[in-house]
């Protein structure tokens, strides 16, 4: 049975980071690159797909360095500077959609949008109840700020909470490195969510951020979602994230942060709650390595 492997870097990032941070990022990218010299040579891959990320850095140089052929694949509208160096280095970048950054510098472009779990589709809102333990009569509303939560999403949970009537509403809150004020029966807020899938199949409505893979789970569910992006993302990528998606779909908003208001923000979230739509989409993962094929394996 094939086991999967991850290898941690000791490396950190380069953007936003003051004199010292940046040169701590020098340092460590010595080991980083020897350890990814050490991984490939190692491993033998027949290809390197870079996702971003200061992460992506090492790995990219060494892949070059060794002649492994490198991929990008795109996954913000606004790419990251790594995203934007090392596509020019690649056989072929892969993009979320037809409206993807034009700084991506390479000369062979795809639109294949973003990889997702095929679980994201295979599960019923039965089954989701079920696991969160949710009453089927009441409507939820999912809350996410991504991995380690948001405090700000947090904290506006706990208002929604005490202005929508339990009665009528539930809710799953991701708190990550935060906690809820409000502990009671109808909602469940939790450190992280194992079984995202799940998640989506029992919301009616959600509140997020607006990162790369989180707001690409949102629109391959269908579920309407009021995005409320991190104003202090790279280059407001998280904004430009949420505004192509609501220009292609009626049950997407999108409000700055310092733009929500408490009594519209209910509003909207009772006239747009249960408006979820269906969704076809292609496999974007097959498409993708069907495209490396045709570099790699073209022999």
């Amino acid at each position: 049975m094939h086991r999967e492997r991850y290898y941690l870097l000791p490396t950190i990032g380069w953007v936003d980071r003051n004199i010292l941070g940046r040169c701590e990022f020098l340092i460590r990218i010595i080991p980083a690159l020897l350890f990814s010299f050490f991984i490939i040579l190692k491993a033998k891959p027949q290809a390197v797909l870079l996702t971003g990320g200061f992460a992506c850095v090492p790995v990219s140089i060494a892949g070059l360095l060794l002649g492994v052929p490198l991929f990008t694949l795109v996954l913000d509208s606004e790419p990251g500077l790594a995203v934007r160096f090392f596509s020019r280095f690649s056989k072929e970048a892969f993009l979320p959609s037809s409206d993807a950054d034009s700084t991506v510098k390479c000369s062979k472009k795809t639109i294949t949008g973003i990889p997702l779990r095929d679980t994201f589709l295979s599960c019923d809102k039965e089954e989701a109840m079920g696991y969160f333990s949710l009453d089927t009569d009441k409507k939820t509303l999912l809350v996410l700020g991504g991995s380690r939560g948001a405090r700000f999403l947090v904290e506006l949970a706990d208002e929604l909470v005490l202005r929508l009537n339990p009665k009528e509403w539930q809710f799953i809150i991701q708190e990550g490195d935060y906690r809820l004020k409000n502990n009671a029966e109808n909602i469940k807020g939790i450190n992280f969510i194992k079984r995202m899938e799940l998640a989506y199949a029992a919301a009616d409505i959600v509140i997020s951020r607006a990162g790369a893979m989180l707001s690409a789970e949102i629109e391959r569910s269908g579920l309407p979602v009021i995005f409320i992006p991190y104003p202090y993302a790279s280059r407001d990528h998280q904004f430009k994230n949420a505004k192509r998606l609501a220009l292609r779909r009626d049950n997407i908003m999108v409000i700055r942060q310092e733009e929500v208001d408490i009594e519209q923000l209910l509003i909207h979230i009772k006239e747009m709650a249960g408006m979820r739509i269906s969704v076809e989409g292609e496999d974007s993962t097959e498409k993708i390595i069907e495209r490396m094929g045709v570099y790699v394996w073209k022999d």
